[in-house]
């Protein structure tokens, strides 16, 4: 629920759905918001009168007091929101509760031992931390075991109960509070002192959880409090091996004399995760933008020069992210760093050749575009000679 206030109106999210359970219970799931509960069956009435927003009074009006008691049970969920929320939870959440999403996280010991490194720098005996997204709940047990009083381990998705027993049978579920709710929104009994968050896709910022991280940070972290990770540090390079263009575009030529073209250039508008070496790279690449963590702006971007290329072609360019996660730890993901599954982030153009020691400048702005505040959109204007250009990428 976004608010604790009883005379404020809520409304049922737009794509519950309800099973039987054994015992007469329903379970109802949202897949915008990305989660699930079993609930009384006395529930669905109560949420089809709530089709249209109802405050508690009008509830306990019609319902009584039960009524009005599971009416707050199910705001607290997440079932009930303000009326302007009703449509606007995000899909990306569905997708976090799978495990196929957290094999690929979990499995990625690059990720984990930087952020246990700075979990056990940051973290002290007796400190009150947040993670935000907990997910599987392994960066919040890693907190608790790192000595922390209490650990408030924030996430809509349905994997839940799965952190919940993560952290039972990993000896620290005394130290955790399970809070299914959006971190954006939730607001703690007590100010923390540490929000560490995993909340990362392309190019760092592909998930849109900065402004989220950063109301979040205004409502529960202590003033002297540190967030993990602080920083976050976007790479780009421009990329001459053919083999990466083409495995974006290839598949939209002729297929046994069906003409696929109509979808080239869109597709030329998408951004494509790759592996990439350095090899593949015609320059070993550059900082485009240095930003603190949250509160980076709206818009993050700047200005590369790469000068004295190799002759070849321009395909397109390729980019990373390094998170700065406290002092003395990072966690690079670019080409010549160890592998993450974040991988890279490939940005096709147009082939051209490139003449040698030719320079190439670019000017890269990154935001979240108006229709979808959970992807990226990535416009790059380069400059090589007397040729120049401009392109908007679709990053998710």
């Amino acid at each position: 629920m976004s608010t604790s206030r009883d005379d404020v109106a809520l409304v049922r999210l737009t794509d519950l759905t309800a099973s039987f359970e054994a015992g007469g219970a329903l379970r109802l799931r949202s897949t915008s918001a990305g989660i699930a509960a079993r609930v009384p069956p006395q529930s669905a009435l109560l949420l089809a009168f709530c089709s249209e927003p109802r405050t508690l009074d009008d509830v306990a009006e019609n319902f009584g007091p039960q009524g009005a008691a599971l009416f707050r049970k199910l705001a607290q969920v997440g079932f009930l929101v303000a009326e302007g929320e009703a449509d606007a939870t995000p899909a990306m959440f569905e997708g976090f509760g799978a495990i196929d999403v957290h094999r690929r996280m979990l499995a990625d010991k690059v990720r984990l031992d930087a952020y246990a490194d700075a979990i056990a720098q940051v973290v002290k005996p007796g400190m009150a931390v947040l993670d935000a997204g907990t997910g599987s709940g392994v960066l919040a047990c890693l907190v608790a075991l790192a000595g922390a009083r209490v650990v408030y381990a924030v996430d809509r998705s349905e994997l839940m109960d799965v952190a919940a027993e993560t952290a039972r049978r990993s000896g620290v579920d005394e130290q955790i509070r399970l809070i299914r709710g959006d971190f954006g929104t939730v607001q703690l009994p007590e100010p923390v002192d540490v929000i560490v968050t995993e909340t990362f896709g392309a190019l760092a910022l592909a998930e849109g959880s900065a402004p989220d991280l950063e109301a979040c940070v205004k409502r529960n972290l202590k003033p002297d409090g540190q967030v993990i990770p602080r920083g976050v540090r976007l790479h780009v390079a421009p990329v001459g091996a053919r083999g990466a263009f083409d495995d974006a575009m290839d598949a939209f030529g002729t297929y046994r004399g069906v003409d696929l073209s109509a979808l080239r250039e869109p597709a030329l508008g998408r951004a494509m995760t790759q592996d990439a070496l350095p090899e593949s790279l015609m320059h070993p690449g550059a900082v485009i933008a240095d930003v603190p963590y949250p509160g980076m702006g709206a818009v993050v971007g700047g200005t590369a020069r790469f000068e004295g290329l190799p002759a070849g072609e321009l395909v397109g360019l390729m980019g990373w992210f390094t998170l700065d996660l406290c002092e003395g730890v990072e966690l690079p993901t670019g080409p010549a760093d160890p592998e993450t599954h974040w991988k890279k982030t490939f940005l096709p153009l147009e082939p051209r050749p490139v003449a040698a020691d030719a320079t190439l400048d670019v000017e890269v702005a990154l935001q979240a575009p108006a229709d979808d505040r959970r992807a990226l959109e990535v416009e790059t204007r380069w400059r090589m000679g007397e040729a120049e250009g401009r392109v908007v990428h679709r990053v998710r």
